[in-house]
């Protein structure tokens, strides 16, 4: 039904455009006869040529030559058609829609079908049309392969945005599962509880992530679960400073979208630290934009991954960043001596919905 809808709405607008082309060329043609009607009658003697041309341009030449990039090919074809559909409308007019319509012209008329300024003539009044269909077209297919190539670049996005969520959720939960496995190794009484953390943990990325954005506030929750989660496990080999400065209530971001970051502060700042290691973890948010900033303590021992700026899950969070925002947020990634930052600046007024 709906197929049926769009060709009859499709052949509509065909019928619309011939009657203001019609109704166009009589009105300019009245200016030069005495009678409307005559006007009309003699402009629709040119219809059945103009149709001809702007159906095969618009069906044939254009699909075959111009969007092939033939264009020598099709300003051959196109003169060729205008000349034969010319030279039959010549014929048409003389020896059939003059005589019938307009005899008194016949006296006048030079009966030449052949005649190159009356056929010159004839092929102006016919091309009108063809240039006027032939940019609408143009404009038209345009369009319509720019939607298709906006709508499969969303759906590209749309999967990678997936496929590296798909990636972080997993990532995450190995790290988490690795510290609580850990604490069990060592029988230690803390291991319920943070088991009953993790099941909160398991929660929010079962659940909330899936959503395409979260409330701030939960994305901050989850952080602090995890915080008090590997401060159980480090216990006095950590320091740990979370500061969270001006209104989140309200703000918006994507889920899982800060975490990577507190998870890699933790997972490389303290990984192969003997003595006690630090980390910082500091939220400020105004009315337009969202400051993100994590700092840790590295040791001598650390890991090339971290230093040259993460492994899986900076590199997938980095990525998704950029597709989510562009140019209007700024990822900045910096390894000192001693120290590695992480500072995460999200324009909001720019990505609100």
């Amino acid at each position: 039904m709906s197929v049926y809808k769009g060709k009859l709405k499709y052949f509509i607008y065909h019928v619309l455009f011939w009657i203001v082309i019609l109704a166009s060329f009589t009105i300019s043609e009245w200016g030069y006869m005495d009678s409307l009607t005559d006007a009309v009658i003699y402009e629709m003697l040119f219809l059945p040529s103009r149709l001809i041309v702007v159906y095969v341009n618009w069906f044939i030449l254009i699909p075959e030559y111009l969007y092939k990039n033939k264009f020598v090919k099709y300003f051959v074809a196109l003169l060729l058609v205008l000349v034969v559909i010319g030279i039959g409308h010549r014929y048409f007019v003389l020896y059939w829609g003059f005589p019938t319509y307009f005899p008194q012209w016949m006296k006048k008329a030079v009966i030449e079908p052949l005649n190159l300024s009356k056929l010159f003539q004839t092929i102006l009044i016919i091309v009108s049309p063809v240039a006027y269909t032939t940019g609408f077209k143009l404009y038209m297919d345009w369009f319509r392969q720019r939607r298709v190539t906006q709508a499969l670049r969303r759906e590209k996005t749309d999967a990678e945005l997936k496929f590296l969520k798909s990636q972080t959720n997993p990532h995450f939960l190995f790290n988490t599962l690795n510290s609580i496995y850990g604490l069990a190794l060592e029988k230690s009484e803390k291991t319920p509880n943070l088991i009953l953390k993790l099941s909160d943990i398991l929660s929010y990325t079962l659940y909330e992530s899936n959503a395409e954005k979260v409330e701030l506030d939960k994305e901050l929750l989850l952080i602090e679960n995890i915080i008090a989660l590997e401060k159980e496990r480090y216990e006095k080999r950590v320091t740990i400073d979370y500061k969270v400065i001006g209104d989140v209530s309200g703000i918006k971001i994507p889920p899982l979208i800060l975490v990577p970051f507190v998870e890699n502060a933790f997972k490389h700042g303290l990984m192969n630290e003997t003595e006690k290691g630090w980390i910082a973890v500091g939220i400020e948010a105004s009315e337009d934009v969202l400051l993100f900033k994590v700092e840790n303590s590295i040791s001598e021992q650390e890991d090339i991954s971290h230093t040259n700026g993460g492994g899986l899950g900076l590199q997938n969070v980095s990525r998704r960043l950029d597709l989510l925002y562009g140019d209007t947020k700024e990822l900045h990634i910096c390894k000192e001596e001693d120290s590695f930052t992480v500072i995460l600046t999200i324009k909001l007024h720019q990505n609100a919905s």
